[in-house]
């Protein structure tokens, strides 16, 4: 099924604040008269918002004199409302700033529709501005587009297809989106499809939208964007109408990896929703991450010599285009399933993101030193830490009893790579303990 109609479409960089907002003004004038309506530089034009920067807090975002979004949280997105029309300076402030966080002059048509987009991270962000034209159509037909404001993210080909269809000789849609950039308008015919999301030149859906209706007539835009998983991504669906109409999209997608990390238990497997998602991982052993539906599920696990037996179990969320860590821990009797939110997008150039978990049982608190300077205090049985950020190296590790200097492990030689995400796990019994590290991304 191929697009019969593309109309060029807008592409945006992600860059330091200052560059940013130089190219930002740039592009945004040049592409002022780009929007629907003819109009001119005077009067209003109306804009939406969507905030899609994860992590990032509540933006509100000022044009001129005016307010385009007040304090909207991640995943947030207004309708259009009216601003002024022409040169105008736009901010944009999460919450707890001092000072706007984008700062950009920008042009723009009177009487035009605008879609901006705010992605990135907390302390990497970006802001896109996209004229909303409506492309030509005819009878029958639909218009979809797409934007890809999944920070860290290659490439996007789009497929939509009967219900259930397979990928595997199909052609995209729309093909390669590139990060920061927005798709022309495929004009397709009417009607009720699956929209899937996959890598570049890969048949690796990395967004499942269900089947969605699309009506004759109608134009929608489709905003991909991270949640914080290393490969899946989440979007939200705009309508290009007069109200300035859209929703969350949610994916039917999730991920989970295994960790075994329960002493004295022999290899485990576990089950979602009764149905085996790994198998036979030993004691200190860690899957790669499994596609699984999102939604509230029933985990289950039992070990591989007893199977039937139940020794630890759980409902994760999985909440759309996540991942999520479940680690099995306890002594015999007493296993249980811890489950950690993965944070898996790019860390600060030539810095690695870790984290530690305290898995030990009965071990209590321990502090973590890098270096021997304290990074982590007082980490709680079954806990993990925020993520630290270190510079790509290799580091000595100590787990030292809570508000003491009792070295419990020290790991002299933990490697760690700029650009990745890793957690290490404290694992074992008093006496027997062990490092265990697990690269997330």
């Amino acid at each position: 099924m191929k697009p019969t109609h593309l109309l060029l479409g807008f592409t945006g960089v992600l860059l330091g604040r200052a560059a940013r907002i130089a190219l930002l003004g740039v592009l945004a004038m040049a592409l002022g008269s780009c929007g629907s309506g003819g109009g001119s530089s005077s009067g209003t034009a109306q804009m939406r918002v969507v905030n899609a920067i994860f992590q990032g807090g509540a933006a509100t975002v000022t044009v001129g004199t005016g307010t385009a979004a007040t304090a909207l949280g991640f995943e947030g997105l207004t309708s259009y409302v009216s601003v002024p029309a022409g040169t105008q300076e736009i901010k944009v402030t999460l919450a707890g700033a001092t000072s706007p966080n984008i700062d950009s002059t920008n042009a723009l048509t009177g009487g035009a529709n605008y879609s901006y987009i705010l992605w990135g991270t907390g302390s990497t962000l970006g802001a896109l501005l996209v004229p909303d034209g409506i492309p030509t159509l005819s009878t029958g037909q639909f218009g979809v587009r797409v934007t890809n404001a999944a920070f860290g993210t290659a490439g996007l080909d789009v497929y939509l297809t009967a219900p259930g269809a397979s990928l595997d000789t199909a052609s995209p849609n729309i093909s390669n989106v590139l990060s920061s950039t927005t798709s022309g308008f495929a004009a397709l015919t009417a009607g009720s499809f699956q929209v899937r999301f996959t890598l570049h030149n890969s048949k690796q859906v990395i967004y499942d939208a269900g089947t969605l209706a699309f009506a004759s007539g109608s134009s929608y835009y489709f905003v991909a964007y991270t949640k914080g998983s290393g490969t899946l991504v989440n979007a939200a669906l705009l309508k290009m109408d007069t109200a300035g109409s859209g929703s969350l999209s949610n994916s039917n997608n999730a991920q989970f990896k295994l960790i075994h990390a329960a002493p004295g238990t022999a290899p485990i497997n576990a089950m979602v929703n009764g149905v085996v998602a790994f198998a036979n991982v030993p004691y200190q052993g860690v899957t790669s991450y499994a596609a699984e539906a999102s939604g509230t599920q029933t985990l289950t696990v039992e070990t591989a010599t007893s199977p039937g037996a139940v020794i630890a179990s759980a409902q994760p969320p999985f909440s759309p285009a996540t991942d999520t860590s479940v680690v099995v821990t306890g002594l015999p009797g007493a296993q249980t399933a811890l489950l950690l939110n993965d944070n898996n997008v790019p860390s600060t150039a030539g810095s690695a993101r870790v984290r530690f978990a305290n898995v030990a049982p009965n071990l209590g608190a321990v502090d973590v030193l890098v270096n021997f300077a304290t990074k982590v205090s007082a980490l709680a049985t079954n806990a993990a830490s925020s993520y630290v950020e270190l510079a790509e190296d290799t580091y000595t590790i100590n787990f030292d009893l809570a508000g003491t200097t009792t070295a419990v492990l020290t790991l002299p030689s933990v490697a760690v790579t700029a650009g990745r995400t890793y957690t290490l796990y404290l694992v074992g019994t008093s006496g027997q303990l062990a490092g265990v590290l697990t690269r997330d991304d």
